[in-house]
Protein backbone atom coordinates (compact mmCIF):
# COMPACT_ATOMS: atom_id res chain seq x y z
CA UNK A 1 0.00 0.00 0.00
CA UNK A 2 1.56 3.04 -1.18
CA UNK A 3 0.87 7.13 -0.11
CA UNK A 4 -1.74 7.23 -2.45
CA UNK A 5 -3.66 4.14 -1.03
CA UNK A 6 -3.29 5.72 2.83
CA UNK A 7 -4.70 9.05 1.33
CA UNK A 8 -7.60 7.32 -0.03
CA UNK A 9 -8.23 5.63 2.75
CA UNK A 10 -7.65 9.16 5.14
CA UNK A 11 -10.40 10.67 2.80
CA UNK A 12 -12.41 7.73 3.11
CA UNK A 13 -12.66 7.23 6.50
CA UNK A 14 -13.92 11.01 7.18
CA UNK A 15 -16.24 10.36 4.31
CA UNK A 16 -17.50 7.06 3.17
CA UNK A 17 -19.44 8.73 0.14
CA UNK A 18 -16.60 11.39 -1.06
CA UNK A 19 -17.38 11.33 -4.94
CA UNK A 20 -14.32 9.73 -7.58
CA UNK A 21 -13.65 12.37 -9.84
CA UNK A 22 -10.97 10.49 -11.16
CA UNK A 23 -11.25 6.78 -12.74
CA UNK A 24 -7.90 6.31 -11.05
CA UNK A 25 -9.08 6.61 -7.75
CA UNK A 26 -11.92 4.46 -8.70
CA UNK A 27 -10.05 1.82 -9.74
CA UNK A 28 -7.81 2.08 -6.17
CA UNK A 29 -10.53 1.90 -3.92
CA UNK A 30 -11.62 -0.89 -6.00
CA UNK A 31 -8.25 -2.81 -5.41
CA UNK A 32 -8.49 -2.03 -1.92
CA UNK A 33 -11.57 -3.66 -1.60
CA UNK A 34 -10.68 -6.17 -3.14
CA UNK A 35 -7.37 -7.07 -1.48
CA UNK A 36 -9.55 -7.03 2.12
CA UNK A 37 -8.02 -3.66 3.15
CA UNK A 38 -11.31 -2.22 3.12
CA UNK A 39 -13.80 -4.42 4.83
CA UNK A 40 -17.10 -1.70 4.39
CA UNK A 41 -18.55 1.61 4.07
CA UNK A 42 -21.28 2.79 6.91
CA UNK A 43 -23.29 5.54 8.06
CA UNK A 44 -22.95 6.48 11.81
CA UNK A 45 -26.78 6.71 12.46
CA UNK A 46 -27.47 8.83 16.18
CA UNK A 47 -28.56 5.61 17.46
CA UNK A 48 -30.00 7.64 20.72
CA UNK A 49 -31.57 9.97 18.30
CA UNK A 50 -33.83 7.71 17.55
CA UNK A 51 -34.63 5.80 21.22
CA UNK A 52 -32.36 3.28 20.40
CA UNK A 53 -29.92 2.59 23.64
CA UNK A 54 -26.47 0.79 22.32
CA UNK A 55 -25.88 -2.00 25.56
CA UNK A 56 -22.52 -3.55 25.30
CA UNK A 57 -21.92 -7.07 26.34
CA UNK A 58 -18.41 -8.56 27.02
CA UNK A 59 -18.46 -12.56 27.49
CA UNK A 60 -15.99 -14.67 29.12
CA UNK A 61 -16.13 -17.75 27.92
CA UNK A 62 -14.96 -21.13 29.74
CA UNK A 63 -15.00 -24.61 28.42
CA UNK A 64 -14.69 -24.00 24.94
CA UNK A 65 -12.27 -23.52 21.35
CA UNK A 66 -11.91 -21.89 18.34
CA UNK A 67 -14.74 -23.58 16.46
CA UNK A 68 -17.39 -22.80 19.84
CA UNK A 69 -16.12 -19.64 19.72
CA UNK A 70 -16.94 -18.56 15.81
CA UNK A 71 -20.38 -20.88 16.78
CA UNK A 72 -21.02 -17.77 18.83
CA UNK A 73 -19.82 -14.88 17.33
CA UNK A 74 -21.80 -16.45 13.94
CA UNK A 75 -25.04 -16.52 16.24
CA UNK A 76 -24.45 -13.09 17.75
CA UNK A 77 -23.85 -11.98 13.93
CA UNK A 78 -27.33 -13.02 13.25
CA UNK A 79 -29.26 -11.28 15.54
CA UNK A 80 -30.98 -8.44 13.96
CA UNK A 81 -30.53 -6.85 17.22
CA UNK A 82 -26.86 -6.69 17.24
CA UNK A 83 -24.91 -3.69 15.89
CA UNK A 84 -21.33 -4.71 16.26
CA UNK A 85 -19.72 -7.80 17.40
CA UNK A 86 -15.78 -7.96 18.40
CA UNK A 87 -13.62 -11.01 18.82
CA UNK A 88 -11.33 -10.41 21.76
CA UNK A 89 -7.99 -11.10 23.32
CA UNK A 90 -7.52 -10.50 27.07
CA UNK A 91 -10.13 -10.33 30.07
CA UNK A 92 -12.78 -10.87 27.89
CA UNK A 93 -13.17 -13.03 24.32
CA UNK A 94 -16.40 -11.36 22.67
CA UNK A 95 -18.04 -8.58 22.77
CA UNK A 96 -21.19 -7.13 21.12
CA UNK A 97 -23.29 -4.22 21.12
CA UNK A 98 -27.21 -4.69 21.00
CA UNK A 99 -29.06 -1.84 19.76
CA UNK A 100 -32.48 -1.98 21.19
CA UNK A 101 -35.23 0.38 22.96
CA UNK A 102 -35.68 -0.77 26.19
CA UNK A 103 -33.83 -3.06 29.04
CA UNK A 104 -37.05 -6.22 28.40
CA UNK A 105 -35.54 -6.28 24.51
CA UNK A 106 -31.87 -6.93 25.80
CA UNK A 107 -33.00 -9.55 28.49
CA UNK A 108 -34.98 -11.22 25.99
CA UNK A 109 -31.34 -11.09 23.85
CA UNK A 110 -29.32 -12.20 26.55
CA UNK A 111 -31.83 -14.78 27.43
CA UNK A 112 -31.76 -16.55 24.30
CA UNK A 113 -27.78 -16.50 23.98
CA UNK A 114 -27.38 -18.27 27.73
CA UNK A 115 -29.91 -20.97 26.16
CA UNK A 116 -28.02 -21.49 23.51
CA UNK A 117 -24.47 -21.02 24.85
CA UNK A 118 -24.61 -20.63 29.02
CA UNK A 119 -21.80 -24.03 29.23
CA UNK A 120 -19.48 -21.67 27.40
CA UNK A 121 -19.52 -18.54 29.28
CA UNK A 122 -18.21 -17.49 32.36
CA UNK A 123 -18.95 -14.29 33.27
CA UNK A 124 -20.78 -11.23 31.47
CA UNK A 125 -20.36 -7.42 31.86
CA UNK A 126 -23.43 -5.32 30.28
CA UNK A 127 -22.34 -1.59 30.35
CA UNK A 128 -24.00 1.12 28.47
CA UNK A 129 -22.20 3.76 25.63
CA UNK A 130 -23.57 6.75 26.79
CA UNK A 131 -21.45 8.70 24.07
CA UNK A 132 -19.48 7.91 20.94
CA UNK A 133 -16.60 10.14 19.14
CA UNK A 134 -15.13 9.40 15.85
CA UNK A 135 -11.64 11.17 14.96
CA UNK A 136 -10.06 11.02 11.78
CA UNK A 137 -6.91 8.27 11.24
CA UNK A 138 -4.33 10.58 10.85
CA UNK A 139 -1.60 8.23 11.47
CA UNK A 140 -2.49 7.50 7.83
CA UNK A 141 -0.78 10.51 6.73
CA UNK A 142 1.53 10.77 9.52
CA UNK A 143 -0.46 14.27 10.57
CA UNK A 144 -0.63 15.85 13.86
CA UNK A 145 -3.99 15.86 15.30
CA UNK A 146 -5.42 19.33 15.46
CA UNK A 147 -8.84 20.24 17.41
CA UNK A 148 -12.15 19.71 14.80
CA UNK A 149 -15.47 19.25 15.26
CA UNK A 150 -16.01 14.89 15.04
CA UNK A 151 -19.32 12.81 14.11
CA UNK A 152 -20.20 11.99 18.06
CA UNK A 153 -23.81 10.49 19.20
CA UNK A 154 -25.27 10.77 22.82
CA UNK A 155 -27.71 10.19 25.00
CA UNK A 156 -31.08 12.71 23.44
CA UNK A 157 -34.17 13.69 25.51
CA UNK A 158 -36.06 14.65 22.26
CA UNK A 159 -36.31 11.18 20.51
CA UNK A 160 -37.38 11.76 16.77
CA UNK A 161 -39.61 8.78 15.31
CA UNK A 162 -38.89 7.54 11.96
CA UNK A 163 -41.24 6.40 9.33
CA UNK A 164 -40.98 3.30 7.43
CA UNK A 165 -39.31 4.36 4.43
CA UNK A 166 -36.61 6.73 6.73
CA UNK A 167 -36.09 3.47 8.34
CA UNK A 168 -35.34 1.31 5.66
CA UNK A 169 -33.30 4.22 4.21
CA UNK A 170 -31.24 4.24 7.76
CA UNK A 171 -30.79 1.01 7.76
CA UNK A 172 -29.43 0.49 3.86
CA UNK A 173 -26.88 3.53 4.40
CA UNK A 174 -25.31 1.69 7.56
CA UNK A 175 -25.19 -1.34 5.46
CA UNK A 176 -23.21 0.36 2.51
CA UNK A 177 -22.77 4.14 2.63
CA UNK A 178 -21.67 3.70 -0.94
CA UNK A 179 -25.30 3.47 -2.08
CA UNK A 180 -26.60 5.78 -4.38
CA UNK A 181 -28.99 7.60 -4.72
CA UNK A 182 -30.39 6.39 -7.98
CA UNK A 183 -30.04 2.80 -6.39
CA UNK A 184 -31.70 3.55 -3.13
CA UNK A 185 -34.53 4.94 -5.21
CA UNK A 186 -34.89 1.46 -7.02
CA UNK A 187 -34.75 0.07 -3.77
CA UNK A 188 -37.31 1.76 -1.89
CA UNK A 189 -39.40 2.90 -4.74
CA UNK A 190 -39.53 6.32 -4.18
CA UNK A 191 -37.71 9.31 -6.69
CA UNK A 192 -34.14 9.97 -6.22
CA UNK A 193 -34.84 13.55 -5.71
CA UNK A 194 -37.14 12.11 -3.16
CA UNK A 195 -34.40 9.80 -1.69
CA UNK A 196 -31.87 13.05 -1.47
CA UNK A 197 -34.16 15.07 0.21
CA UNK A 198 -34.75 12.70 2.71
CA UNK A 199 -31.06 12.03 3.30
CA UNK A 200 -30.91 16.06 3.64
CA UNK A 201 -33.37 16.03 6.24
CA UNK A 202 -31.53 13.20 8.31
CA UNK A 203 -28.43 15.11 8.51
CA UNK A 204 -30.08 18.32 9.35
CA UNK A 205 -31.56 16.47 12.48
CA UNK A 206 -28.72 14.72 13.39
CA UNK A 207 -29.70 11.49 12.56
CA UNK A 208 -27.21 10.71 10.12
CA UNK A 209 -23.86 12.04 11.35
CA UNK A 210 -21.52 11.06 8.74
CA UNK A 211 -19.91 8.01 7.15
CA UNK A 212 -17.10 5.96 7.31
CA UNK A 213 -14.74 2.70 6.30
CA UNK A 214 -14.24 -0.27 8.27
CA UNK A 215 -10.83 -1.51 7.64
CA UNK A 216 -8.71 -4.85 8.18
CA UNK A 217 -6.50 -3.96 10.68
CA UNK A 218 -3.75 -6.15 10.02
CA UNK A 219 -3.25 -5.50 6.18
CA UNK A 220 -2.35 -2.39 7.31
CA UNK A 221 -0.03 -3.64 9.76
CA UNK A 222 -1.93 -2.13 12.10
CA UNK A 223 -3.36 -3.99 15.80
CA UNK A 224 -6.40 -2.51 17.19
CA UNK A 225 -6.33 -2.09 20.91
CA UNK A 226 -9.10 -0.57 23.69
CA UNK A 227 -8.43 0.88 26.91
CA UNK A 228 -11.03 0.64 29.43
CA UNK A 229 -10.75 3.44 31.83
CA UNK A 230 -11.56 3.37 35.82
CA UNK A 231 -11.41 6.76 36.87
CA UNK A 232 -11.32 8.58 40.64
CA UNK A 233 -11.57 11.57 41.93
CA UNK A 234 -12.31 13.75 38.18
CA UNK A 235 -13.86 16.52 38.38
CA UNK A 236 -15.62 17.99 35.01
CA UNK A 237 -12.73 19.81 34.22
CA UNK A 238 -10.15 17.23 34.81
CA UNK A 239 -12.03 14.71 32.35
CA UNK A 240 -11.92 17.02 29.87
CA UNK A 241 -8.08 17.65 29.96
CA UNK A 242 -8.11 13.69 29.67
CA UNK A 243 -10.21 14.02 26.47
CA UNK A 244 -8.33 16.60 25.33
CA UNK A 245 -4.93 14.73 25.81
CA UNK A 246 -6.33 11.66 23.91
CA UNK A 247 -7.58 13.19 20.90
CA UNK A 248 -4.62 14.77 20.00
CA UNK A 249 -3.00 11.53 19.92
CA UNK A 250 -3.00 10.78 16.00
CA UNK A 251 -3.96 7.02 16.64
CA UNK A 252 -6.48 7.47 19.18
CA UNK A 253 -9.51 7.26 16.70
CA UNK A 254 -12.80 6.31 18.90
CA UNK A 255 -13.92 7.46 22.26
CA UNK A 256 -16.57 6.21 24.15
CA UNK A 257 -18.38 7.41 27.77
CA UNK A 258 -19.86 4.12 29.49
CA UNK A 259 -21.89 3.47 32.18
CA UNK A 260 -20.14 0.06 33.93
CA UNK A 261 -17.74 -0.83 36.27
CA UNK A 262 -15.17 1.83 33.54
CA UNK A 263 -15.60 5.09 32.88
CA UNK A 264 -14.36 5.50 29.33
CA UNK A 265 -13.03 3.54 26.45
CA UNK A 266 -10.48 4.59 23.86
CA UNK A 267 -9.98 2.79 20.34
CA UNK A 268 -6.86 2.77 19.17
CA UNK A 269 -4.50 1.29 16.36
CA UNK A 270 -0.81 1.30 16.72
CA UNK A 271 2.02 -0.81 14.43
CA UNK A 272 3.26 -2.58 17.70
CA UNK A 273 2.62 -3.12 21.61
CA UNK A 274 5.69 -1.29 21.57
CA UNK A 275 3.23 2.76 20.35
CA UNK A 276 0.40 0.83 23.26
CA UNK A 277 2.90 0.83 25.99
CA UNK A 278 4.42 4.58 25.25
CA UNK A 279 0.78 5.98 25.20
CA UNK A 280 -0.67 3.95 28.07
CA UNK A 281 2.47 4.86 30.41
CA UNK A 282 2.41 8.69 29.51
CA UNK A 283 -1.11 8.88 30.10
CA UNK A 284 -1.43 7.31 33.45
CA UNK A 285 1.72 9.26 34.87
CA UNK A 286 -0.09 12.25 33.00
CA UNK A 287 -3.44 11.47 35.07
CA UNK A 288 -2.36 9.68 37.45
CA UNK A 289 -4.89 11.59 40.10
CA UNK A 290 -7.92 10.69 37.99
CA UNK A 291 -7.10 7.53 36.54
CA UNK A 292 -7.38 4.63 39.00
CA UNK A 293 -6.86 1.57 36.61
CA UNK A 294 -7.04 0.42 33.20
CA UNK A 295 -7.82 -2.50 31.00
CA UNK A 296 -6.31 -3.54 27.34
CA UNK A 297 -8.21 -5.39 24.95
CA UNK A 298 -7.06 -6.45 21.67
CA UNK A 299 -9.94 -6.23 18.68
CA UNK A 300 -8.83 -8.98 16.95
CA UNK A 301 -11.62 -8.67 14.38
CA UNK A 302 -14.90 -6.99 14.04
CA UNK A 303 -17.54 -9.65 12.09
CA UNK A 304 -20.29 -7.29 12.18
CA UNK A 305 -20.30 -3.82 12.35
CA UNK A 306 -23.30 -1.48 11.71
CA UNK A 307 -24.83 1.70 13.61
CA UNK A 308 -28.24 0.63 12.60
CA UNK A 309 -28.79 -2.91 12.90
Amino acid sequence: MDKKDKQILYYLDQNARMSYTQETVRYRVNNLIKQGIIDGFITIINQPKLGITPYQIMLKLQNTDEEKKKRIITYLKENKNIAWVGDLEGNFDIACIVAVENHLQLEKMITHLYDSFSPFIMRKTISINLTGEFLPRDYLLDKERKAGVAPKYQAQEEIVVLDEINKKLCHLLATNARLSSIELSKILKISPDSVIQRMKKLVKEKIILGSTITLHEEKIQQAHYKLLLYLNNHTEEKIKSLIRYAKMNNRVFAIMKTLAAWDYEFDIEVENIHQLKEFTTVLTKEFSSIIKDYDVLRIVSMPKFTFYP
